[in-house]
């Protein structure tokens, strides 16, 4: 490695090393958030001699770089430097340590999300020592709080209302360059996201009758309801729908799926009732195409031994695809259990509207990956899981989620679990991606 890459390298390590954890009333861990923007100022001495910064929910970052010309709408980048924490879980290198092992940095916060954070810094640092100044505002976000659905990116959103800032577009974590994708398909793509699911938490309630188990049939046992109730939620999942996004994410990948499939996928929006019976028959797939419950918690406890319960619940937690709402779910729900049990609504959180993968910023984003990484292939996608990108989707259409690092299935099982480790050389080739991503906006 240049000198440069080195200093990359340990910069990097140095900031995996605080453990910023989401527990902000922790006051160990409270301690180093506090010092996380003193070790950043000293690390990138020429970004923050250069941009307006500022603290928005005691932790969240704001940095503001100004451009050539304040007319344009500005660019936002987004991360989060809080992590989760490794409690209970057996690394085979401590997790705040950031050794070197094998070529790869292992760390808490490696891959999910310091590995953009501080690739976005480091190319930020180059280009303001070279003297260069972007052609329109460039500001970073990053939250304190993304891992427990904290609420400091809504008041950075706020804070943008406040002071009228409409973003041209927005780039946050969330797709990466997966090296490891279903239908077969062998060529890296870089999967960007263009929304993302919801979320939401129900309750099935059985009620029946309570009394000696000798005396309760299967029909008033409320245990067996709720059984049953489940029993029907897992055999009748919710309608999927190829929406825009999942048509155009087929179109890009066709050409990277050999046989009938990818003759099939060429042509989805002729053959959408085929191509969405094939995708709903492998789990990686229909997780795309449709939201899904999953069924976390069974109760039922009797007052006595050998008795029967009167109550049994079951909580579902679900992942809720642009297409649905809470109306829809809640009857899909309530038909499908019957006068099994009973559904209330404990919270639910829609997916936020689905950004269009055919504007200049999409494009834009494309051309960038494939300057940087040639030998990719280049798709959008629903991003099934949740980011902070979301709180922006009210004053921005265009809302993209894409970190520049490849990933295999292995890495992306690490995360938020044990072992969680980057390759050096990728996180090097991240920074090279933000600088042109800079360079170009």
């Amino acid at each position: 490695m240049n000198t440069f890459e080195t200093k990359a390298v340990e910069h990097f390590q140095a900031i995996l090393r605080k453990k910023t954890v989401s527990n902000s009333d922790d006051p160990v861990y409270k301690k180093e958030f506090k010092a996380f923007l003193p070790l950043l100022k000293k690390l990138y001495p020429a970004v923050f001699s250069a941009v307006e910064c500022q603290l928005i929910n005691e932790f969240g970052i704001l940095i503001h770089w100004k451009g050539k010309d304040s007319s344009l709408n500005p660019v936002v980048l987004m991360a989060h430097h809080d992590v989760v924490s490794d409690e209970g879980q057996q690394w085979l290198h401590p997790a705040f340590d950031a050794e070197i092992h094998d070529g790869y940095i292992w760390a808490r916060g490696s891959v999910d999300n310091k590995e953009i954070f501080t690739a976005i810094l480091e190319a930020m640092e180059l280009l303001i020592k070279d003297g260069f100044v972007p052609s329109r505002d460039v500001y970073f976000a990053s939250s304190n709080c993304e891992e427990v659905a904290g609420d400091t990116m809504k008041h950075i959103v706020k804070w943008f209302r406040q002071n009228n800032i409409t973003p041209e577009f927005v780039l946050d974590e969330g797709g990466a360059i997966m090296l490891d994708l279903p239908l077969g398909i062998k060529t890296p793509c870089a999967m960007i996201g263009v929304s993302e699911k919801g979320w939401g938490t129900f309750t099935l309630t059985a009620t029946g009758k309570s009394g000696h188990y000798a005396r309760i049939s299967n029909k008033d046992n409320a245990t067996v309801k709720i059984a049953r109730a489940v029993e029907k939620i897992s055999k009748n999942p919710m309608p999927a729908v190829l929406n825009s996004a999942v048509e155009g994410m087929l179109e890009n990948l066709a050409p990277f799926v050999e046989g009938p499939v990818g003759a099939a996928l060429k042509n989805v929006k002729l053959l959408k009732p085929a191509v969405k019976k094939v995708m709903e028959s492998i789990p990686d797939t229909a997780a795309m195409i449709s939201s899904k419950f999953t069924v976390t918690e069974i109760k039922a406890e009797s007052e006595k031994p050998g008795t029967v319960p009167a109550t049994a619940t079951a909580t579902l937690k679900m992942r809720v695809a642009p297409h649905d709402n809470i109306n829809n779910i809640t009857e899909h729900i309530s038909k499908t259990v019957g006068d099994l049990a009973t559904v209330t609504v404990e919270n639910f959180v829609a997916a936020p509207a689905i950004s269009s993968h055919k504007t200049d910023s999409f494009a834009y984003i494309e051309k960038t990956i494939k300057k940087v990484f040639p030998d990719v292939g280049v798709a959008p996608f629903i991003l099934d899981a949740m980011t902070d990108s979301r709180d922006f989707a009210p004053i921005c259409k265009e809302v993209y989620r894409f970190g520049a690092f490849r990933i295999n299935n292995e890495q992306f099982d690490s995360v938020h679990n044990a072992n969680e480790r980057m390759k050096i050389n990728v996180f090097l080739k991240s920074i090279e991606f933000y600088k042109e991503f800079i360079l170009g906006i």
